[in-house]
């Protein structure tokens, strides 16, 4: 089967959903990826060549409806995935299915809409109008929800309007859209612990063997509590504890501040491509998941998390959203109060100086990795999906 996936923006970390659908997809489809970039090229971590990419150089509004137009004309699919109800994905796909009369699968996994927090209700709206010429600005992601009745039924006639099916990451975020969840997973073959050696991880990342390092991997922004988890291993004189933050922006000034207040333990790393997952990984002692307690992240699972149970690596996680059930309420992984700076750096202390728990904690992480957030397990959900979206009998 052909399947075109009409990214929201392949310059950001936003193509990282994409990236992961087409690779599971690819597994039994005609895969390519279209979308804007806002950026410099596609993101690093993806940008690896394994995947047909069309990328459309980006732009602002009233300019960038040409844009999608051309990107909307550039599909030729038996189905289209839209991820993110944004206008350079789920748009596009609205346009492209009244040319081809295709099904749309709307992915969405983020609840962005909740992501601008601090500003209060009338602050998001006003910068979200300040934006008004930006495809990116959430007013459209806003305008698009409701206007596809996403979160709310439609006037009877218009149902067509909607994708033909959605898919989401969390039950937060299936309370709120409907649809089937799919986990983000990750290829627990190439990730596998066995293929890695620490010492060699360690060694690229520069990493004394002596030293019980603690990784946090991804994108690092405020809400994802890296701030606590600073002091927290800062806090682990004794052990000489490091935490190696991968993911860092070059030259995000908000990262070098994190890094400038807790010099002796804090390294930060650029974003890697997925290529070096395993090998990255496998330099930790933990893995730390600290998200804060937020309507956005009670809604978003942070992808890395299972990369670290494929990996078999042991994990540290706020009780935020679903990071509870995903690691089996504590059987996978430890769990502490989101914020809890004490907590936080108790259970790192008992990773890094137990090391029958960790290793047992780790296995127990892989073996349901394996079993429910794997490629095959992705493949699962989305074969099901389609199975309801197109005929029977379709060419696969």
């Amino acid at each position: 089967m052909r399947i075109d996936i009409l990214g929201a923006n392949l310059s950001s970390n936003a193509y990282g959903r994409s990236y992961l659908l087409g690779q599971v997809l690819a597994r039994r489809h005609r895969v390519r990826m279209i979308g804007p970039t806002f950026g410099e090229g596609i993101w690093a971590p993806g940008d690896d060549g394994t995947l047909e990419v069309l990328p459309f150089p980006g732009g602002r509004f009233p300019a960038f409806r040409s844009t999608m137009r051309r990107m909307a004309d550039a599909v030729d699919a038996d189905l289209v995935v839209a991820v993110k109800p944004r206008p350079a994905s789920l748009g596009t796909a609205v346009l492209a299915r009244r040319r081809l009369g295709i099904p749309i699968l709307l992915d969405i996994d983020d609840w962005d809409l909740a992501g601008v927090y601090g500003l209060g209700r009338l602050g998001a709206l006003a910068r979200e109008f300040l934006r008004l010429r930006d495809p990116y600005s959430n007013l459209y992601l806003r305008l698009l929800t409701r206007g596809l009745g996403l979160d709310r039924p439609l006037h009877p006639g218009r149902e067509r309007q909607r994708p033909d099916a959605v898919t989401v990451v969390s039950r937060a975020l299936q309370r709120r859209f409907g649809g089937v969840i799919l986990p983000h997973g990750r290829d627990t073959e190439a990730l596998d612990p066995a293929r890695y050696d620490r010492a060699a991880g360690r060694d690229r990342l520069g990493i004394p063997a002596d030293r019980p390092l603690v990784l946090f991997l991804g994108t690092p922004r405020p809400h994802k509590g890296l701030e606590p988890l600073a002091e927290a291993v800062a806090s682990l004189t004794d052990l000489g504890a490091m935490l190696a933050i991968v993911g860092a922006p070059p030259g995000d000034a908000w990262c070098r501040s994190l890094a400038a207040a807790h010099p002796q333990t804090v390294r930060l790393y650029p974003p890697q491509p997925w290529s070096l997952l395993g090998p990255t990984l496998a330099a930790a002692d933990a893995v730390a998941l600290p998200q804060a307690r937020l309507p956005f992240t009670e809604a978003q699972v942070p992808a890395k998390v299972y990369d670290a149970m494929a990996m078999a690596r042991p994990i540290v996680a706020s009780a935020v959203g679903d990071l509870p059930e995903i690691l089996d309420q504590g059987a996978a992984g430890l769990l502490v109060p989101p914020g809890d700076t004490l907590a936080l750096a108790a259970a790192l202390r008992r990773l890094l100086t137990d090391r029958e728990l960790a290793a047992g904690l780790g296995a127990a992480a892989r073996r349901r990795a394996v079993e429910r957030y794997s490629y095959a397990a992705m493949e699962r959900v989305l074969e099901g999906v389609f199975a309801r979206l197109l005929p029977l009998g379709h060419e696969s």
